[in-house]
């Protein structure tokens, strides 16, 4: 359902000569997003990856509504992208009133036209809005859980979910939540279909295999016998599913209530394995020392992104290149004042490399970066698509990115034991070139970097 495909129709080509709108013209793809969400009474999720401009598609939807006299409702995942999202669209419909709920601030609609809220207010206290209310509820897929689909009032009319990956792994929120309320997905924007229209830089992939240390691998493998016996219990034992997602979903959801019976334990046992496996990969020492001997190269490129795991793992990584690049570990205890300073710097050149953990996967624009280091992949394939997203943007001289994934032999990460499987499926096939290191190629890595 790309750019390539279906027809545009006209009625959004008069944005450009609307003295309401100040927004970049709509792309083609987008168009056709809006227009399958019209044909669907203005209800749907439009599910398009990372760094093709979904954002601007509820842009547009926005505008439409306000020219009908309605109102809008924004909801985001963060307090960031309350002040993203406001700024934007102040600038994009400069005739708009915009009011936000977030760091003590209520607007509502007696003076506002649009607000925009995170989900954690939302949800506490969903808006009234009028007789013809959109909401545009931005990462989408995020809100599946419980208590943020009470955000989604039955009250509001137009709906349109925006997502770079519809998906959720933990529980069933898509199919018992927000289908139900978004009547599924109405437009898909692919890798494929982007980088055909041109819309995003072609990419470079790399592999970089590491192996564990004595104590690492010891620590792993106990986690990983501690997982493998209590997930066979629980599937002889009490048939939980086969299938990966839908197991851990009720991993989850069990370890949670606690009972002290012995399904409970046993899927806390799992949990338990699981996250140390996670913390092991995260803080593997030989992916820290790979960082450390690119930091001369990553100083040389135009921004490096470098996506962790944990906290520890971003200082960690941030610390080994620092030796040799200007660096700052990014996460969510940063203030919105210094988190736009380093961006600032990032996008001027004076900051080299930005880690971070998790914090960049989703929402927060990104200055233009050439280079993804993903230090510890996630088993989520939103996360690792989201992230690969954030250097794909189109860059200015057309030059490609280059996407850069550690991974510990012999481990759930290692992709010849089917590691990201379906997140590979879906780059590789568009990747420019694809190549496989171990550590100590450290050389050959740098010269990949410098000059593939």
């Amino acid at each position: 359902m790309g750019e390539s495909r279906g027809e545009v129709y006209s009625q959004w080509d008069h944005l450009s000569n609307s003295g309401s709108w100040a927004g970049d013209p709509l792309r083609a793809w987008q168009k056709s997003a809006l227009c399958a969400w019209e044909a669907k009474n203005r209800t749907g999720v439009v599910e398009a990856v990372t760094g093709t401009g979904k954002s601007l598609v509820g842009t547009a939807a926005i505008h439409s509504v306000l020219e009908l006299g309605g109102v809008a409702i924004v909801i985001v995942p963060s307090r960031a992208l309350v002040s993203q999202w406001a700024g934007n669209l102040q600038r994009d419909l400069p005739q708009a009133k915009i009011g936000l709920i977030s760091d003590g601030t209520r607007n509502d609609f007696t003076k506002c036209d649009v607000i925009v809220t995170t989900v954690q207010s939302a949800h506490r206290a969903p808006l009234k809005g009028r007789s013809l209310t959109l909401v545009v509820a931005d990462e989408v897929h995020r809100y599946g859980s419980p208590a943020f689909s009470k955000a989604l009032a039955s009250g509001y009319s137009w709906r349109l979910g925006l997502t770079g990956t519809y998906e959720r792994v933990n529980d069933d929120g898509i199919e018992t939540r927000l289908n139900p309320y978004f009547s599924g997905t109405v437009y898909e924007y692919s890798y494929g279909e982007a980088l055909a229209d041109d819309v995003v830089a072609p990419f470079h992939l790399a592999f970089v295999g590491v192996e564990l240390d004595a104590g690492e691998r010891s620590t792993y493998d106990e986690a990983e016998e501690r997982c493998r016996e209590s997930s066979d219990l629980l599937r002889r034992r009490y048939s939980y599913p086969m299938e990966w997602r839908d197991f851990f979903a009720r991993v989850t959801a069990n370890s949670k209530e606690g009972y002290g019976d012995e399904e409970s334990i046993l899927c806390g046992a799992y949990i338990s394995g699981f996250s140390k496996k996670k913390q092991v990969l995260a803080q593997s020492g030989a992916k820290a020392a790979v960082s450390e001997a690119l930091g001369e190269t990553l100083a040389q490129k135009s921004g490096t992104l470098v996506f962790t795991e944990t906290k520890v793992s971003a200082v960690g990584h941030a610390f080994r290149i620092s030796k040799n690049a200007s660096v700052w570990p990014l996460d969510g205890d940063s203030s919105a004042e210094e988190r736009q300073e380093k961006l600032r710097a990032f996008e001027r050149g004076s900051l080299n490399v930005i880690c971070a953990p998790r914090i960049l996967d989703e929402g927060i624009d990104i200055p233009e970066a050439e280079v993804a280091l993903i230090v510890a992949a996630s088993q989520s394939r939103r996360q690792m698509i989201q992230r690969m997203g954030r250097v794909i943007r189109k860059k200015a001289d057309g030059r490609a990115a280059k996407v850069m994934i550690y991974f510990v032999t012999g481990s759930s990460e290692d992709p010849t034991l089917g590691g990201h499987e379906a997140f590979l499926e879906e780059i590789i096939p568009h990747a420019r070139n694809t190549v496989t290191f171990h550590d100590e190629q450290k050389s050959e890595i740098s010269e990949w970097l410098m000059n593939a």
